[in-house]
């Protein structure tokens, strides 16, 4: 119907929704906030705004898809680009300016990515861990993960390929991995 429901750790507000919000069709939940995307398009957010991580930007509108970072809030457009606000610490707001054919986001602790309609994958931020270093010759990519330090790529092979932090064991991939339909990437695990 529509509605939001959310629990947990409330210390910014990040489980208050909205009692106006209405007509949701996707969630994303960030470090200490949380967006809303409504069947009209447009975002909605609510929780810790120290880096105004809840200043939808101004007329933003045609959104398809959204994300959230721990210090980013990210929008997909319909005409296939991206937009973020928040904290641009290491430029994980700095989408790049060719950036066009966007079809997925994805969005860690200090980089965003996004997965365009010929199957490559963008990500740009902080890249100390090579979180956004992606692997030469990627492509044929379906779906994105983000995790704090690491990022993940469905290929439509069935196969998953990881980069980045690997200090828990997130991007080694289980031996003969194949078949994976979808995949999710948390701080420091990999789901698939």
């Amino acid at each position: 119907n529509g509605t939001v429901v959310a629990w947990g750790y409330n210390g910014f507000g990040q489980t208050t929704v909205p009692t106006s919000l209405n007509g949701g069709v996707a969630i994303a939940a960030g470090g200490e906030h949380t967006l809303a995307l409504k069947s009209n398009g447009t975002v909605v957010v609510w929780g810790d705004n120290s880096f105004g991580l809840a200043n939808v930007p101004s007329g933003l509108s045609g959104v398809t898809a959204v994300a959230a970072g721990i210090y980013s809030s990210v929008a997909l457009k319909s005409d296939g680009t991206v937009v973020a606000w928040g904290y641009n610490d290491s430029g994980i707001l700095t989408v790049p300016g060719s950036l066009n054919g966007v079809v997925a986001i994805a969005a860690g602790n200090a980089h965003t990515v996004a997965l365009k309609s010929d199957g490559i994958v963008v990500a740009w931020g902080y890249n100390g861990d090579g979180r956004t270093t992606v692997p030469a010759g990627l492509s044929g990519v379906t779906a994105i993960a983000a995790g704090s330090a690491h990022t993940v790529a469905l290929k439509s092979n069935g196969t998953v390929v990881a980069w980045g932090a690997n200090d828990s064991g997130q991007t080694d991939i289980p031996a003969g991995l194949s078949g994976v339909t979808a995949i999710a990437a948390g701080s420091a695990h990999t789901v698939a």
